[in-house]
């Protein structure tokens, strides 16, 4: 992948928050903790993407103030007042009611009017309404120092990777494959789409299609900044995999259907974007060993692209089982976490653990995890200054 897939080289950097539901408070403190490191920043992304839960803290720092602290404060705010019964019904009957016509839906196997879905995700809607200003985002497009926002989806019935994006005048879209790039007015209804977990979430539609989780069938999740005009990412996870190895127990019984569906949710959510990075660092390492007059005589149209990645010091999954409880009864029991020994169903509590105590401790781990890499901060937003220390 790396940046064949952009005309030029811009220098520009770009911000890239992942998916993850609830996990993705922790890109708040990372980027809380970059605001305290370097105060002085305005708009320091002039290209900002965000796919499922990610998408929402793209939007929410592109639509606020002109200075990147006090919009990471709102973003903050956002978070801290989050509760599960402003994302999802999660009482008895609601969950009853829409649990009962997943079920139909499924047996049925046809087209209805009700969407087939877990959770009813109606109050995120509401919350979304109420707190991110879309007139604001256009106005800091059209007068202010960002380039474009994007968001993924994925078309369920086209199958393809749509990544909407708001942007000046002369960035246009592109068309890849499966990976197309469409210029649009950003509403509420692209960040209920991109953060619309498959079968958990209803899916939204667009214009003419349905639309549901960006994760879904995105295979080059830095393609949207690197078309946008970026060669420099900031890229922030929500996986503790490349520091912590998994512990493999001895198993009697068949999983529990909520371990597997988390596997499934990892898949798409962590696997996708770490494999994405790992091979966009294996090109960097190909071009620094191809010669540039045989890059030019070949016609490859390749340049490194850096990427600086923060994602968690210590496993999600454990942090989450510290707060299970704070999920209303209805929903434990929905991620297999009714029982006194439970087997699994941390890691899809992750994903649907939208309470007080599990956030704050989110932002405050990716506070600290930014913290650590202060230094390739400061190197990323000013190469010239560190370059001098």
């Amino acid at each position: 992948m790396a940046t064949s897939d952009a005309p030029t080289s811009s220098n520009k950097a770009a911000l890239v928050l992942t998916g993850g539901g609830a996990r993705a408070a922790y890109q708040v403190g990372v980027l809380k903790a970059i605001s305290d490191q370097l105060p002085d920043l305005h708009f320091p992304f002039p290209i900002i993407c965000g796919t499922s839960a990610g998408a929402i803290n793209a939007i929410g720092i592109a639509a606020s103030g002109d200075i990147f602290r006090h919009s990471v404060e709102h973003l903050e705010e956002l978070w801290s007042e989050l509760k599960t019964d402003k994302v999802y019904r999660s009482d008895f009957w609601g969950m009853t009611r829409r649990m009962g016509y997943f079920i139909k839906a499924a047996l049925g196997g046809e087209e209805r009017e009700m969407p087939a879905s877990m959770l009813d995700n109606s109050p995120l809607r509401e919350f979304l309404n109420s707190h991110i200003d879309f007139n604001k985002l256009s106005s800091n497009i059209s007068d202010r120092e960002i380039d474009a926002v994007c968001v993924t989806a994925c078309g369920y019935r086209s199958g393809q990777s749509i990544s909407f994006f708001q942007s000046k005048d002369h960035i246009t879209g592109w068309h890849l494959g499966q990976r197309v790039g469409v210029k649009t007015i950003m509403n509420v209804d692209h960040l209920l789409a991109s953060s619309a977990i498959p079968t958990i979430f209803p899916p939204v539609r667009i214009n003419r299609e349905y639309f549901g989780d960006g994760v879904v069938r995105n295979m080059a999740p830095l393609s949207p900044a690197v078309h946008l005009g970026s060669d420099r990412i900031l890229l922030i996870g929500v996986s503790a995999n490349r520091v912590m190895a998994p512990v493999r127990k001895k198993q009697e019984k068949f999983p529990p259907l909520s371990y597997i569906m988390e596997h499934m949710l990892n898949g798409a959510f962590i696997d996708v974007i770490e494999n994405d990075v790992d091979k966009a660092l294996l090109i960097n390492q190909l071009i620094k060993a191809i010669p540039q007059e045989n890059l030019e005589k070949f016609g490859i149209d390749l340049r490194p692209l850096e990427i600086l990645n923060i994602s968690p010091s210590q496993p999600i999954d454990e942090l989450a089982l510290q707060h299970i409880k704070e999920l209303p009864a209805t929903v434990r029991k929905f991620v297999g976490q009714n029982n006194e020994n439970p087997e699994g169903g941390a890691s899809l509590a992750s994903y649907l653990l939208f309470e007080g105590g599990f956030m704050r401790d989110l932002i405050k781990l990716g506070y600290m995890d930014a913290q650590s890499h202060a230094r390739q901060i400061e190197n990323f937003f000013r190469p010239d200054l560190s370059a001098e220390i």
